[in-house]
C-alpha cells in the first residue's frame, strides 16, 4: 500500500500542531511558574520531574514495538497479529507500572540526601515525587493506546486528547499557583490531566480499530520473543535519550546547586522544545516507513527520507540559528535579564549540538520503521555514556558550562562522523548525493538568514518579547527566499501542484518521490 502525500502531510500537521501547542504553553507558562515558585523551588521541581522521567526507560522500547507491529498488521489485515502484539505489551506494562510505584517510594526517601535540596522543601519534594510517580505509572500502562493511534496514522485523535489534557493542566497550574500553592499542587494537576487524557486514548483506540482484541493474560513466548527482538534496541535508545536529556539537570543539581538547575534548564528547555517540534513531524515517518517496507516500495522509502529530511531541516534551521545567534537576547526578554548571560551561553552550546542532530531525525524514524535501528541503539548508548562521564568531569571544573560541553562533544562525533555513512546504507544512496541534494543546499539557505539575524541583534537591540518576535518574523523571508532560489525546480514540480490540489480537491497528487 502506498501512502499519498496529502495523507502523510495531514498526519504531520495534526501531530505538529498538538506538539506546538504543548511547547507554546510551556514557553509562556515557564516564566509564570519560575516567578511564582522562586528560583530554588523551581529548581527542585525540575529535579523531581527529571528524576521520575528516568522511569521511562522501563518501557523497554515497547512503544516502538506497538507502532511497528500494529501498523504492519493493519496494513496486511493481520488483526490477530496486531491484537497479540498489543495485548503482550499491555500485559508487560501493567507489571512495569507496579515496579515504577515501588521505585518512586524508594526515590522519595533518598531524594533530599542525593541532591542539594533546602530542608524546608524536602517534604514537598517527596510528596511531589510520589504523585508524579503515580502519573508515570498510569501513562506507562495506557501508553499502548497512544502508540496504537500512531500506528494507524490517527494523529488527529491523539492531538485532540493532547489539547484536552493540556487545557486541564494549564487551568489547574495557573489556579493553584495564583492561590499560593507550590510544587505538590502542580503535581496533582499533572495527575488529573494525565488520568483524563489516558482514559480518552483507550476509548479512541478501541473505537478506531475495533478488530483489536485485548487479552489480559500471559502472552505466548513466541509473541514476547518477537516483540523483544525488536524492542531491545529501542530500549537501548530510550535509555540513551533519558541519559542525554535528563542527566544534565541531575548532574547540575548534584555537583553545582539546585538554583543552578534553573539557569541550566532554561537554556536546555528551548533546545528540547525545538527537538520535540521536529520529532512531532518525523514521528509519523515510522509507521509510514513500516507500510512502505511491508509493500516492498523501496523508491517510496527513499523518497520519504529525501523529502522528510529536507522538510525537517527547512523547518528547524531558522529556529536553531536564532537560538545560537540571538539566544541571550531571547532569554533576556523571556525570563528576565538575570538569566540572559548564563542561560544564553548554555543555550548556544546545546543548540550547536542540536543543529547537527536534527538532520538525522528522519533517518532515525525510518530505521525504526524498517527494523534497522540496531546500530542507532549502539551509537545512542555510546553518546549517552560519554555525555554522562564528560559532563561530570567538566561540571567539577567549569560548572554548568562544562555540563553543556559534555553534551555537545559526543553529539558532534555521532552525528557528523558516524551517521552519514549509515544513512547512505539505510536508503541505498551515495553520500555525495545526500550532501548535494539535501544537507548542503539547506545549510546554504540558512547562511543569509544567520548573517541577517546577527546584524539585527547588534544594530537593533530589543527589550520586549513583541519586538523580538516581530524582528524574527521579518527575518524569515530571507530564509524563505533562499529556499525558493536553491530549490526552485522542486518548488515548481512538487510544491506548487500540491498547493493547487489543496484548493482544488479534485486534482490528483502522486506519491512521494524525491
Amino acid at each position: 500500500m502506498q501512502l499519498r502525500v496529502m495523507h502523510i502531510a495531514r498526519s504531520i500537521l495534526s501531530n505538529w500542531f498538538a506538539t506546538a501547542a504543548v511547547m507554546a504553553v510551556g514557553f509562556f507558562l515557564s516564566p509564570f511558574i519560575v516567578h511564582r515558585l522562586g528560583v530554588v523551588a523551581y529548581g527542585v521541581w525540575v529535579l523531581t520531574i527529571s528524576s521520575i522521567n528516568y522511569m521511562a526507560i522501563l518501557d523497554l522500547g515497547m512503544a516502538s514495538s506497538v507502532i511497528r507491529f500494529v501498523s504492519k498488521g493493519h496494513a496486511t489485515q493481520d488483526h490477530e497479529g496486531s491484537s497479540e502484539a498489543l495485548s503482550a505489551v499491555l500485559w508487560v506494562r501493567l507489571q512495569i507500572s507496579a515496579i515504577i510505584l515501588l521505585l518512586t517510594g524508594v526515590l522519595a526517601v533518598v531524594f533530599p540526601h542525593v541532591f542539594i535540596v533546602p530542608p524546608d522543601l524536602a517534604g514537598d519534594a517527596r510528596k511531589a515525587l510520589l504523585i508524579i510517580g503515580l502519573t508515570t505509572a498510569i501513562g506507562m500502562s495506557f501508553g499502548v493506546f497512544s502508540s496504537t493511534l500512531s500506528a494507524l496514522h490517527r494523529y488527529d485523535l491523539r492531538s485532540y486528547v493532547t489539547l484536552t489534557q493540556l487545557s486541564i493542566r494549564v487551568i489547574g497550574v495557573v489556579a493553584v499557583l495564583r492561590t499560593g500553592h507550590g510544587i505538590v499542587a502542580i503535581a496533582l494537576c499533572e495527575l488529573l490531566a494525565a488520568t483524563v487524557g489516558n482514559c480518552l486514548l483507550a476509548y479512541l483506540a478501541r473505537r478506531t480499530y475495533p478488530e483489536l482484541t485485548i487479552r489480559l493474560k500471559k502472552p505466548r513466548w513466541e509473541v514476547l520473543r518477537k516483540i523483544w527482538s525488536y524492542s531491545v534496541y529501542a530500549f537501548m535508545v530510550t535509555i540513551a535519550v533519558q541519559l542525554v536529556y535528563q542527566t544534565d539537570n541531575l548532574v547540575v543539581g548534584a555537583f553545582v546547586s539546585a538554583s543552578a538547575v534553573t539557569f541550566y534548564s532554561i537554556g536546555n528547555s528551548l533546545c528540547r522544545y525545538t527537538d520535540q517540534l521536529v520529532a512531532a513531524m518525523t514521528t509519523t515517518f515510522t509507521p509510514a516507513a513500516s507500510t512502505y517496507e511491508a509493500a516492498g516500495d523501496v523508491s517510496g522509502l527513499r523518497a520519504l527520507y529525501f523529502n522528510g529530511t529536507r522538510a525537517t531541516m527547512v523547518f528547524s534551521l531558522p529556529i536553531v540559528a536564532t537560538l545560537i545567534i540571538r539566544g541571550r537576547t531571547f532569554i533576556g526578554v523571556w525570563m528576565g535579564p538575570q538569566f540572559s548571560r548564563t542561560s544564553g551561553t548554555v543555550l548556544a552550546i546545546l543548540a550547536v549540538a542540536l543543529m547537527f542532530s536534527l538532520q538525522n531525525t528522519t533517518a532515525g524514524a525510518i530505521a525504526f520503521g524498517v527494523e534497522k535501528h540496531k546500530m542507532l541503539a549502539k551509537w545512542s548508548m555510546a553518546e549517552a555514556i560519554s555525555n554522562l562521564v564528560l559532563s561530570i568531569v567538566l561540571a567539577r571544573t567549569i560548572g554548568i558550562y562544562g555540563v553543556a560541553i559534555g553534551t555537545l562533544v559526543p553529539s558532534l562525533v555521532i552525528h557528523l562522523v558516524l551517521w552519514p555513512r549509515y544513512v547512505c546504507r539505510l536508503v541505498d544512496v551515495g553520500f555525495v548525493q545526500v550532501f548535494r541534494d539535501v544537507w548542503g543546499p539547506v545549510f546554504l539557505c540558512a547562511v543569509p538568514f544567520a548573517g541577517a539575524s546577527y546584524l539585527v541583534d547588534v544594530l537593533f537591540p530589543v527589550h520586549h518579547m513583541i519586538s523580538f518576535v516581530l524582528q524574527t518574523i521579518l527575518l524569515l523571508p530571507v530564509f524563505g527566499i533562499a529556499v525558493g532560489i536553491v530549490f526552485r525546480d522542486n518548488v515548481k514540480r512538487q510544491i506548487l501542484p500540491r498547493v493547487r490540489s489543496y484548493f482544488l480537491p479534485n486534482a490528483k497528487v502522486g506519491d512521494i518521490r524525491p
